[in-house]
């Protein structure tokens, strides 16, 4: 047996990642740096150059319950391969535009591309691959992004700055097809096969029985059924909490260059830095997280990612422009809070709702809190436009995440296990 076979999950889990990070990467994390050169050329409002992030937002939100559908039947590789075809021509054709609809137009195309291709697909892959370890696999998973992200962000504006935006478009489209359709066609594979499986857990009398993995091996056949989940109140105050940190963090990400450049007054020259250092540290945010989300209770560590994202909130209302060492700070908190919210959320709805639904269900989640998002890119933008400052907007985005961290607290306390082994494996449910 050669290494690829004795080691295929983390190879599919390898693939998934170079895939996470030039779709996340580049659309969500780096496109935002275009926003003051596209401002200065075409004269655009707030509200316009960040339209075609809430049309992207949206129409991948209205996709989603559909990909999953298709996620679930059919082969998610295959869905994958086309999703990643779409995002391709999409970034080749966003070098040519000369008009806002031109933008609006290809966003919508990577909404839609990218449901196919995008975060979805690669859980139901993953959850596929991996029953124990799941949390660091899913950190794993979403640091990519971020990777990505820290990436991206460096090709971009070095090629801004010697050749401009056009010409450093094209060259991160050229990084990603280097990254992504190798990995499509030679890492990614749907599930294990019959002689991939993880070896069954056998107890015999006097073996110390890890209460998650039996919980894991009860639950892994059925699971939760979208029926089920959507007549219990966990399901509702997951979807609002975590809609409210989607609304927030993408916010964030969408205007963060507007509000640095533009407002606070920061050398331009240093936004790609704060960008680059920002999902840097956001790979510790997804691993810490991650990792802790395999030991402690999920709820508790949701809660605090969003504590730690809320203390970067409250840092940049204090940056002034001569403010480098608190502009840095901000970019290291805001990034370990960001990333490990992300990444929690995901951890969440894994331990809720694994299983033959799990698709379906989460592409609701995922409608849901892409819909928050791009809400929350057009709702800054008119706060912004309306007062010319983030200070309101941002004082909201902290109030929802405290709203969130209060809504997850009362998922904690419905879903309390009670003393009974019969209650904490599910059956009682």
């Amino acid at each position: 047996m050669n290494i690829f076979s004795r080691h295929r999950r983390w190879f599919v889990l390898l693939g998934l990642m170079l895939i996470y990070a030039a779709t996340n990467g580049i659309i969500v994390h780096t496109m935002p740096l275009l926003y003051p050169a596209l401002i200065d050329e075409f004269s655009w409002t707030t509200q316009q150059i960040t339209l075609p992030a809430t049309v992207f937002y949206i129409f991948g939100a209205i996709s989603s319950p559909p990909a999953g559908v298709l996620l679930d039947r059919f082969s998610p590789r295959k869905v994958m391969i086309w999703g990643m075809a779409g995002i391709l021509v999409c970034l080749l054709c966003l070098a040519l535009i000369s008009d806002l609809w031109h933008m609006v137009a290809i966003f919508f195309g990577l909404g839609l591309s990218l449901s196919l291709c995008g975060l979805t697909a690669s859980m139901v892959v993953l959850t596929k691959w991996f029953s124990d370890l799941r949390g660091r696999a899913i950190g794993l998973l979403l640091m990519a992004s971020s990777l990505g992200g820290a990436l991206f962000p460096l090709v971009l504006g070095s090629g801004m700055e010697a050749y401009g935006w056009r010409s450093a478009i094209t060259m991160v489209s050229v990084v990603a097809v280097i990254m992504a359709i190798p990995s499509l066609l030679f890492f990614v594979l749907d599930k294990p096969a019959v002689d991939d499986s993880e070896p069954e857990l056998k107890l015999e009398k006097g073996d110390d029985v890890n209460l998650g993995q039996v919980t894991a091996i009860a639950n892994a056949p059925l699971g939760t059924t979208l029926s089920e989940a959507v007549r219990k109140p966990t399901f509702y105050l997951i979807a609002f909490a975590t809609a409210c940190v989607w609304f927030s963090i993408i916010a964030l990400v969408q205007h963060q260059s507007i509000h640095l450049v533009r407002d606070v007054g920061i050398d331009r020259s240093l936004l790609p830095k704060v960008f680059s250092l920002f999902f840097a540290c956001s790979v510790v945010g997804k691993l810490g997280f991650g990792w802790l989300g395999d030991y402690l209770n999920k709820e508790l560590t949701l809660i605090a990612s969003i504590a730690t994202f809320t203390i970067g909130l409250l840092i940049i209302k204090q940056i002034s422009g001569s403010d480098n060492l608190l502009l840095f700070v901000y970019a290291v908190v805001a990034g370990v809070g960001f990333s490990g919210a992300f990444t929690t959320i995901q951890l969440l709805i894994a331990e809720h709702y694994a299983g033959a639904s799990y698709g379906k269900i989460l592409a609701i989640l995922v409608m849901v809190d892409s819909l928050a998002g791009g809400l929350g890119t057009r709702v800054i933008a008119t706060m912004r436009d309306s007062s010319d400052n983030y200070l309101g907007a941002l004082n909201f985005m902290i109030f929802l995440c405290v709203i969130a961290m209060l809504c997850i607290y009362v998922v904690k306390l419905l879903n309390r296990p009670n003393v009974g082994l019969t209650t904490q494996l599910g059956v009682a449910n």
